[in-house]
């Protein structure tokens, strides 16, 4: 019996360090999990156990063995794979050895049954570990980037910070040698891989840094390690509540990004942003579609009209889709003209533009559409990709697992994104239960056709099969929850 502990524990230890990597090596997010799953992950494993511990009957050990190793294989159904980095391959060692405490007679086995709680005095001691390790390569990310002699543009917000830098990015290459950090690297190890990785930062003109903020005062640690002398504020929305707290906090730790810039670059659509009380020693730009001394007007599908305090500067196309992804171009555009940059040369090349794959980008299928939004998580990004959806001819169907982190606000929230999703699509497809439990039954009430799923899988495959019956229809696939969130397999 012992035996098949040790293999229920190695095969958790996976589940155990997929979520903690997911949960970004952080205690309060991964311990919900688990204690929200208690009773899946723990109840009939410690049934089986003690019924195998107590039991002496060979048959009956043996199919306890056999049932406890079963069940632990369900740990690697996980949609998102477990990434082995050093850090990963750290923890698998210290692990390991920790799990000789399963020889300790008759406590031995229960700890091992509850590995993921018994577990944590590991985790403490390889973030200590961790820590130590990473500060000396910060530093040399900071060391590397004092004497640099470019302009630094920092971009933050809860939603749009990343489609704004690529965009920025792309503006910026058109008359110079600039370069922004890769993918979603806003983090102080990813911007300090990204500082360290260059060979020199000295023939860029220009670096644009994402930064990343779910927690208070991770912006000011960004700023430890680069200081900017532009703030992009994108917009600032319920992201992370859980973290913060409150929609107060996220304000506070968003604009914290001022401080000590020389420029700020503030999307004025954006209530909280507008509404804040700015300091005097920084130059301000503002733009939006209809706040803001820079506008953008007439849109229609990529093409707009480029405006400042009333006065129209340009027609500009672009492939871009959705308001939201022309608001964050204006802001490029108001910065790229207060700088002084050709105003043609950035017509001409707003013709190339692109954001990054899985946001809002289009394919068109045989007999249908599929707009994925998936890497989008934010709330005013999934209202404006549901206004797209609106604007097909034909049937319009949603597939998504909602939203998660939005805390106290949750049902308010949600109340709205469902009248959002019965005016703009005609099927909505839930994936998992727990999560959209409450979406679920908000929509049902306004008679709406929709149906649960367990993965994006089974709820893509049910398209398919509604894609036979409906012609020319098209899918929104909104927003792609981690299985840190999900309960069970549910």
């Amino acid at each position: 019996m012992l035996v098949s502990v040790f293999i229920y524990a190695v095969l958790k230890l996976y589940l155990i360090l997929n979520i903690y990597q997911q949960a970004h090596y952080q205690f309060k997010a991964y311990l919900k999990h688990f204690f929200l799953n208690l009773v899946f992950y723990d109840l009939f494993p410690c049934i089986v156990l003690i019924l195998g511990l107590w039991q002496r009957e060979f048959i009956i050990v043996l199919i306890c063995s056999i049932y406890l190793c079963l069940f632990s294989l369900f740990y690697l159904l996980a949609r998102v794979r477990l990434k082995f980095t050093k850090r990963i391959f750290r923890l698998i060692v210290l692990s390991i050895l920790f799990m000789g405490i399963g020889f300790i007679p008759w406590v031995g086995p229960y700890i091992l049954l509850f590995y993921e709680f018994s577990i944590l005095p590991i985790l403490g001691i390889e973030r200590g570990i961790s820590y130590l390790k990473n500060r000396p390569f910060i530093t040399r990310a900071h060391k590397k980037i004092a004497g640099y002699g470019g302009t630094i543009i920092a971009v933050t917000g809860s939603y749009g910070k990343t489609s704004t830098k690529v965009l920025l990015n792309q503006a910026l290459s058109l008359f110079h040698c600039s370069c922004a950090t890769p993918k979603s690297y806003n983090t102080e190890l990813g911007i300090s891989k990204f500082l360290n990785e260059l060979p020199d930062v000295n023939s860029y003109n220009d670096l644009v840094l994402e930064f990343g903020a779910s927690h208070k005062k991770d912006i000011l640690k960004l700023k430890e390690i680069a200081v900017p002398e532009v703030a992009f504020i994108t917009g600032i929305g319920y992201m992370h509540v859980d973290t913060f707290g409150s929609i107060e906090n996220i304000i506070e730790e968003k604009m914290s990004l001022l401080k000590g810039c020389k420029i700020g670059v503030l999307n004025y659509e954006c209530k909280y942003i507008r509404n804040y009380e700015l300091s005097s020693d920084i130059s301000i730009i503002t733009y939006g579609l209809e706040y803001g001394s820079y506008q953008a007007k007439n849109i229609e599908r990529g093409s707009f009209d480029f405006y400042k305090d009333d006065i129209k500067l340009a027609h500009i196309q672009t492939p871009l889709v959705g308001k939201h992804q022309i608001l964050n171009l204006t802001g490029v555009f108001a910065y790229a003209y207060e700088m002084g940059y050709d105003l043609d040369v950035l017509i001409r090349g707003a013709l190339t533009f692109k954001t990054e794959k899985n946001r809002l980008e289009v394919k068109k299928m045989n007999s249908y559409t599929v707009l994925d939004d998936s890497f989008n998580s934010n709330y005013q990004g999934f209202i404006e990709a549901l206004n797209i959806l609106r604007s097909h001819p034909n049937k319009r169907i949603l597939l998504t697992p909602g939203m998660v982190e939005l805390g106290k606000y949750k049902r308010e929230l949600f109340t709205n994104l469902v009248d959002y999703m019965v005016c703009c699509s005609d099927i909505v497809i839930l994936i998992g239960f727990y999560q959209t439990n409450l979406l679920y039954r908000k929509l049902k009430s306004f008679n709406k056709e929709v149906y649960l799923v367990r993965n994006f899988m089974e709820g893509y495959h049910l398209f398919l099969k509604l894609a036979e019956v409906y012609k020319d229809s098209m899918l929104l696939i909104e927003n792609d929850v981690p299985d840190l969130y999900r309960v069970g397999l549910i």
